[in-house]
């Protein structure tokens, strides 16, 4: 019985989006293997795959029901796993592919949004105990009625860290960036790779829009301690580690600036502040699974209440729905994005907050809201403005 440690190694959609690709992660794979490690791989459809897929579901319908539609996107990571057992096989060593369902990947909640419920180790372990390379379609499961269901964008990362807890592994997360950066690279080129990160930092950044790893696979790691690993994919130059305490030296106040973009900022206007019917409001929804960001709430009189609320764009239909429906007077402001400062040190490091607000006030650049936690302060500013702001505070912060 094969009692080694072992890893979990995820590849996203870019590293295996040709069939050369594909060969040269088997051989990085192999590489790996050949240390001693048990290896379990999960991927990600080929490159745009799953766009395609999209596309090709809207040209059929343009509301196409949802439990079809994981039925249909689940098909891309099923070709890759595929192939690249295939491309094991042909170097001589063992590999198998398994989808969400053989592995016993349980989920609940809405499809194509679906949360993971429990996976069965023993199917994992069963291979690996007989030296298998184990190749997992990520973004996929099934739910307890056995219908497939799909973890929504970005699922694969949750796929991978879920399946590291299982089994008690690290996970690795390759993509086409080096690591985890102060700010995208693709907005500031001279953007600083950071070496080590916080469970907590991670989380806050990844929430906050930085795209290079899914939210909910970083709250899996922290909640079960998967130790977690961001590189780029070919594997030769340092990535950024992320654990409980991060980097334990003192650092500066701000660790990064997120953007997240397509935000909706909704403004509803009421005669009276019925706790019952902003409660209504809220509870509606929520049944409709759209995911309400930022809150405010003010008084301009007796007889004027506002209250306002981001989520994010794609959810204008749904918003509208809910809110036609209770007769509501209200209007969208787009074109805004939330712009977040981000550090572990902010919770002990007075004057951030001011520092920024100086800032915006010294550039005259609005914003339509702020909200803040213990490591965070975002702001909802125009799209037009956000391009001069990250230059500003990247200087301010040196990051």
């Amino acid at each position: 019985m094969n009692q080694n440690k072992g890893v979990v190694l995820k590849y996203g959609g870019s590293s295996v989006a040709d069939p050369q690709k594909i060969n040269q992660v088997a051989d990085r794979i192999i590489k790996r293997k050949e240390s001693g490690e048990n290896i379990v791989t999960v991927v990600s459809a080929m490159g745009k795959t799953t766009n395609g897929l999209i596309d090709l579901a809207n040209e059929i319908s343009l509301n196409p029901n949802k439990r079809e539609m994981d039925m249909l996107l689940s098909t891309g990571e099923q070709i890759t796993i595929s192939l690249l057992s295939m491309a094991l096989n042909a170097k001589g060593y063992k590999a198998i592919s398994l989808t969400g369902w053989q592995i016993e990947f349980l989920t609940f909640g809405h499809h194509m949004k679906s949360k993971v419920q429990s996976i069965n180790g023993d199917i994992l372990r069963k291979y690996l105990d007989e030296d298998y390379i184990v190749i997992v379609a990520g973004f996929q499961g099934i739910d307890e009625t056995g219908d497939i269901t799909t973890l929504g964008r970005g699922g694969s990362d949750t796929s991978a860290v879920a399946i590291a807890a299982t089994l008690g592994y690290s996970c690795e997360i390759y993509t086409d960036v080096k690591g985890i950066y102060t700010i995208d690279p693709r907005m500031y080129k001279d953007a600083r790779k950071l070496d080590n990160l916080s469970y907590e930092e991670t989380l806050e950044m990844a929430s906050l829009g930085a795209k290079v790893i899914e939210p909910r696979s970083v709250e899996l790691a922290w909640k079960y301690k998967v130790p977690l690993y961001v590189a780029l994919n070919t594997n030769d130059v340092k990535g950024t580690h992320i654990s409980e305490e991060g980097d334990k030296m003192e650092r500066n106040s701000i660790t990064n600036v997120s953007i997240m973009d397509k935000i909706l900022l909704v403004n509803i206007s009421l005669v009276t502040n019925d706790v019952e019917l902003i409660n209504d409001i809220f509870v509606k929804l929520g049944n409709e699974n759209v995911n309400i960001d930022i809150i405010s709430q003010n008084k301009f009189s007796k007889d004027k209440f506002l209250v306002s609320f981001t989520t994010t764009s794609d959810n204008k239909y749904i918003v509208s729905e809910v809110l036609d429906k209770l007769e509501l007077d209200y209007d969208f402001i787009e074109n805004v994005s939330k712009v977040s400062v981000i550090g572990n040190s902010m919770r002990t490091q007075a004057g951030v907050a001011s520092r920024v607000f100086e800032i915006l006030s010294q550039n005259c650049i609005e914003f339509h809201q702020v909200s803040t936690s213990e490591i965070s302060i975002s702001y909802v500013i125009d799209d037009y403005n956000i391009e001069k702001i990250v230059g500003i505070l990247v200087n301010e912060f040196e990051l």
